[in-house]
């Protein structure tokens, strides 16, 4: 998903399988936090994630109680996820509890959270819509947003960091293909380098930058929380604030071709890193030979269908889990289908499991990569 905390909001977080720590919010007792007890540090071990997911399943199932319960156990670990608070405040109006739900709303609003034409078309409100208290919030939104104004937007220097591995055997008068890997929103670069292993992608350069924008709604680990879109834009920016980040991706390549020699380049994509390689590969196709898209669907409406057909000689590799429940498998079948209707030569595959990039798959993207190189000529 490209912009986060606009529309998609509502749903981004709110589906996945768990394990783990679900259902046993005991461990967040401070109580238990016994220095003298062996291990009591173990909690660090806990998937606290599983309970965020654990609560999407339950609001899909309409158990809103159960939700809140796992929201709420989640929340005590990570207090500034303001996706999961806005969910919460979506499970308290479903239980018809208007003043809890405002209130937490309104806890939203120090995050940056300030769309009341999101709550007013969110029909998971309806329940509490004609309430006193909701009409004032969204009055109170109104407020804030005239009192913002409108938004424009202004680009400035900012320097990110990026991973980067040679292969073994690295030789400096050899040409090497180079993996830009991309990773999901809300993660960083090192969280896809680690999925970028050597024996998956054997005698590549891999690359994976961090994503120039922050979460503000994920503040635990500052800094380990990028987007590659500017969070809350308004979609009206797109033309403006989309084109830095294909400038960037390519200023990446720009430079590692910089350090050494590079004979092809390969966008791989996680979730929201998929959207962020298709707008780069097509918007440079004669500097990328492939763009590899896990679990992310392909931005039509950023291209005319000329540019869609100017970039036909890309190779594209696609994989998406069948049980994904944050990005569906439909989008990356429409990608698919797309792409084959305009010449692209697309690999496609599924895997077993959800919002993920498994090993398994990631060893595939190696061989794919493997399989057309030698046949393929040099990027210019």
């Amino acid at each position: 998903m490209r912009h986060p905390l606009r529309f998609a909001l509502v749903s981004l977080l709110m589906f996945g399988s768990a394990s783990g720590l679900a259902g046993q919010s005991g461990r967040s007792n401070p109580a238990d936090f016994d220095p003298a007890r062996k291990g009591a540090w173990r909690f660090l071990d806990d998937d606290v994630d599983a309970l965020r997911m654990e609560g999407g399943k339950a609001y899909a199932a309409g158990d809103y109680k159960a939700a809140a319960r796992q929201y709420m156990a989640y929340l005590y670990r990570q207090g500034g996820d303001a996706t999961v608070i806005y969910n919460l405040a979506r499970c308290f109006s479903r239980m018809g509890d208007a003043g809890t739900a405002v209130e937490l709303l309104s806890r939203l609003v120090p995050r940056e959270f300030v769309h009341p034409e999101l709550l007013q078309a969110d029909k998971e409100f309806d329940p509490i819509r004609d309430s006193r208290a909701f009409r004032e919030h969204v009055k109170r939104l109104g407020g804030f947003a005239d009192t913002l104004g409108q938004t424009i937007a202004v680009s400035g220097p900012r320097m990110n960091l990026c991973r980067l591995r040679r292969p073994a055997s690295f030789d400096t008068r050899q040409a090497y293909p180079l993996v830009v890997g991309l990773h999901g929103s809300g993660a960083s670069g090192d969280n896809i380098m680690q999925s970028l292993t050597a024996d998956a992608f054997p005698g590549m350069i891999c690359a994976a930058p961090d994503a120039a924008y922050v979460r503000a709604d994920l503040d635990v680990r500052p800094g380990q929380h990028l987007d590659w879109f500017l969070p809350n834009a308004d979609r009206a920016l797109r033309p403006t604030v989309d084109p830095p980040t294909s400038e960037y991706i390519q200023n990446v390549v720009a430079e590692v071709s910089r350090r050494y020699r590079v004979s092809h380049v390969i966008l791989l994509g996680f979730s929201q890193g998929v959207s962020a390689a298709y707008l780069t590969a097509l918007r440079y196709p004669d500097r990328v030979s492939g763009v590899i898209a896990i679990a992310g669907g392909f931005p039509r409406d950023s291209f005319t269908p000329d540019q869609i057909k100017a970039g036909s000689r890309l190779r594209v590799m696609i994989a998406h889990g069948t049980e994904d429940r944050q990005v569906g498998l439909a989008s990356s079948e429409r990608a698919r289908d797309l792409l084959r209707k305009n010449g692209y030569r697309v690999q496609f595959e599924t895997f077993e499991g959800g919002h993920t990039n498994p090993p398994a798959v990631m060893r595939n993207a190696g061989l794919w990569i493997k399989s057309w190189l030698s046949d393929a000529p040099p990027d210019r």
